[in-house]
C-alpha cells in the first residue's frame, strides 16, 4: 500500500513538473517518509519469507535439523543488533515526538510519526526474529523424535 502511494506521488508530480510546469514543494518529503515507512517494514516481511541474504552454499546440503542448529547458533547476532538499533531508535523517537520534531526542508513536515514508525517496524523485525527462533527450536526437538 505505502509503494502504491509513493508510485502515484511520484507519478503526480512527473507530470506537474514537466508537462504542467508546476513542481510541489511538499511530494518530495512525502516520498522520503513513504520510501522509508516502506523499507522499515520489509525488514520483518522479509524474514518471514526468508528473502535475507544468506550463505545458502553451506547450509543448502544440511537437513533441516541442521540448517536450524547453525541459524540458533547464530541468532544472537541478530538479535543483539536489533535490539540496540531498537534501542537507539526509541531513544530517537522518543525525543522526537517531544520535541515535536520538523524536517528541515521548506514545507517542513512533521518527522517524529516517521520515527515512530521506524520503532514500531524494528520491533516487528524482532518479533518475527523471535518466531525464526521459536521454530527453529521447533525443528530440533521434532527432527530428535522423528529420526532425521
Amino acid at each position: 500500500m505505502l509503494l502504491i502511494a509513493l508510485m502515484c506521488l511520484v507519478t503526480m508530480e512527473v507530470i506537474l513538473r514537466y508537462i504542467f510546469h508546476s513542481p510541489t514543494l511538499w511530494v518530495w518529503d512525502v516520498n522520503m517518509q513513504l520510501l522509508g515507512a516502506a523499507a522499515i517494514i520489509g525488514g520483518g516481511y522479509a524474514l518471514l519469507r526468508k528473502a535475507h541474504i544468506g550463505v545458502d552454499v553451506i547450509t543448502m546440503h544440511l537437513s533441516a535439523r541442521a540448517r536450524a542448529i547453525i541459524e540458533l547458533a547464530t541468532s544472537w547476532l541478530f538479535f543483539v543488533g536489533v535490539v540496540v538499533l531498537l534501542w537507539k531508535v526509541a531513544l530517537e523517537a522518543w525525543g522526537s515526538l517531544l520535541t515535536r520534531e520538523v524536517y528541515l526542508s521548506i514545507l517542513r513536515p512533521p518527522i517524529y510519526p516517521f520515527k515512530i514508525f521506524m520503532m514500531v517496524g524494528i520491533l516487528l523485525l524482532l518479533l518475527q526474529g523471535i518466531a525464526e527462533f521459536i521454530r527453529n527450536v521447533t525443528i530440533i526437538f521434532h527432527s530428535d523424535r522423528s529420526g532425521e
